[in-house]
């Protein structure tokens, strides 16, 4: 191994650790976008278009998110709009313009390599599997996954989602977060057993 070989291995390995220690980057408030607190991102989350995305408190967004509030509208005799800048020197109208908004929920789990299409609701508590793309809507506390992302599971029971539904715990101070550790580390799960 040459000296310029070493130094690309070494080069590469530092960039690679001093990247995994800054992961993951919390998501802030910005122009057309509104957080809640302290939800993060995995790397390379990228927003397309100029719609308005909220994003939910303790939300974990994975690696190679995208996020698109924009369409093509599709009923013009050409879909490109450089043809239209080009030829006319002015776009055709976007699509759904009352359906541009994303909202994510609170305490939302979303896999590496998700993509998020225009108009779409992603309900509390809900987990997007890794690769999905997310076309409508998804219920709070349900697990939806593939292309596009189908229905999978529930997480909790009817009447577990009412409870963490109605607790709005993502709302709680973090005083009151932590004098219910008890809330935070209960297998709900087990609830619809006993």
């Amino acid at each position: 191994m040459g000296a310029k070989s070493s130094l690309k291995k070494w080069l590469s390995i530092k960039i690679k650790k001093l990247l995994d220690d800054e992961m993951p980057i919390k998501i802030i408030s910005i122009n057309n976008i509104k957080v809640g607190k302290d939800s993060y991102h995995n790397g390379n989350l990228q927003i397309r278009g100029n719609g308005k995305i909220t994003i939910g408190s303790y939300c974990a967004l994975g690696k190679d998110i995208k996020m698109i509030t924009t369409n093509h509208n599709y009923n013009y005799s050409s879909i490109q709009y450089s043809f239209y800048k080009k030829y006319f020197n002015q776009k055709p109208e976007i699509i759904n313009k009352d359906c541009i908004e994303i909202i994510i929920g609170n305490d939302v789990w979303i896999g590496d390599n998700v993509c998020v299409l225009p108009g779409v609701k992603i309900g509390h508590g809900s987990i997007i599997g890794a690769g999905s793309v997310v076309t409508k809507n998804v219920t709070p506390y349900s697990i939806v996954g593939g292309v596009p992302a189908k229905f999978i599971k529930n997480r909790f029971s009817g009447s577990v989602k009412e409870k963490l539904l109605d607790s709005k715990w993502w709302d709680w101070s973090e005083n009151k977060i932590k004098e219910n550790k008890e809330f935070f580390f209960k297998n709900w799960n087990d609830e619809t057993r006993e």
